[in-house]
C-alpha cells in the first residue's frame, strides 16, 4: 500500500508540476479488487481530487481493462464537461490513472440505510440531468446502485462512476430508447425508495413494465464483468 501510495503521489508532482504535494493528504477511498480501481481522494488547499488508479492490477488486466478504463472514464467525462451534477476537470494523471474533480456529498445507498427521504424535487432534479447526458449520446446504465448517485453538500443530485457507459449515437432508436429507460428506471428506483413523497402513478407503471424487460435485460451489472472474469479465469488456469 505504501508503494502504491507513493506512485500516486508521484504521479501528482509531476502532473501538476509541484513540490507542495503532501502524502498525508492523500486518502484511499476504495480498494478495488482484480480489475477495479483503487480510488483515492487527494485534498490539499485548492486541489481536491478524486483519483481513480488501476496500477494495481495484474498485468494482464492492467495493461488492457487498466488503461481502456482510465481512458474511457477520461474521456466521457470531458464529454460531459459543464454539465451540472457532474464531475469536472477529468485528466489522466498516468497511464493507469484518472483524475478529476472531487464531489463532496451523501451517496444515495448511505441515504438509505439511515432510512433517511429527501424532496421530491431532488429527483426531478436527477431525471432531468440524466436526460441531459443522453442529450450527449451516452448512456450510465447503473444508476440502479444507488451508490452511483450522490446528494451534494448543495443539496442537488450529482452522477458518478461512468464505467459501465455507453455511447449511442449510432445505435438503432429502439435499442438507445430501451438503454435510456434503463437509467430512468434507475430513476424512479431510488425515487421510490427515499422520497418523501410517493412515486406518480405513471412513473410508478414505467418502473413496473421495464422491470419485466429487466429479467431478459443483457446489460445487469457492469458489462464489462463478463469480459472480466473471461480474463480472471484464464490468468488462474495459467
Amino acid at each position: 500500500m505504501i508503494r502504491l501510495n507513493n506512485y500516486i503521489i508521484k504521479l501528482l508532482k509531476n502532473k501538476l508540476n509541484r513540490t507542495d504535494i503532501d502524502e498525508s493528504k492523500l486518502t484511499l477511498l476504495n480498494k478495488g479488487k482484480f480489475a477495479n480501481a483503487y480510488v483515492f481522494r487527494y485534498c490539499q488547499e485548492n486541489t481536491d481530487l478524486t483519483i481513480k488508479d488501476f496500477s494495481h492490477c495484474p498485468w494482464p488486466v492492467r495493461i488492457t481493462v487498466g488503461i481502456i478504463m482510465a481512458k474511457f472514464e477520461c474521456n466521457t467525462l470531458k464529454l460531459l464537461e459543464g454539465m451540472p451534477g457532474v464531475a469536472s476537470e477529468a485528466f489522466l494523471l498516468g497511464r493507469y490513472t484518472v483524475a478529476f474533480s472531487y464531489i463532496k456529498g451523501t451517496p444515495l445507498a448511505e441515504i438509505q440505510k439511515k432510512d433517511t427521504k429527501l424532496p421530491k424535487e431532488f429527483f426531478i432534479e436527477l431525471e432531468k440531468r440524466i436526460r441531459e447526458i443522453h442529450k450527449k449520446n451516452l448512456v450510465h446504465l447503473d444508476l440502479r446502485n444507488l451508490g452511483n448517485i450522490i446528494k451534494g453538500e448543495d443539496e442537488t443530485p450529482y452522477i458518478i462512476d461512468f464505467q459501465s457507459s455507453l455511447g449511442t449515437k449510432y445505435l438503432p432508436k429502439k435499442f438507445r430508447k430501451i438503454l435510456e429507460d434503463s437509467d430512468i428506471s434507475g430513476v424512479y428506483k431510488s425515487w421510490k425508495l427515499i422520497c418523501s413523497e410517493n412515486l406518480d402513478p405513471e412513473k410508478e407503471k414505467f418502473l413496473e413494465n421495464f422491470n419485466k424487460i429487466r429479467k431478459i435485460w443483457i446489460f445487469k451489472g457492469y458489462p464489462l464483468q463478463k469480459a472480466i472474469r473471461r480474463i480472471k479465469r484464464k490468468i488462474n488456469k495459467s
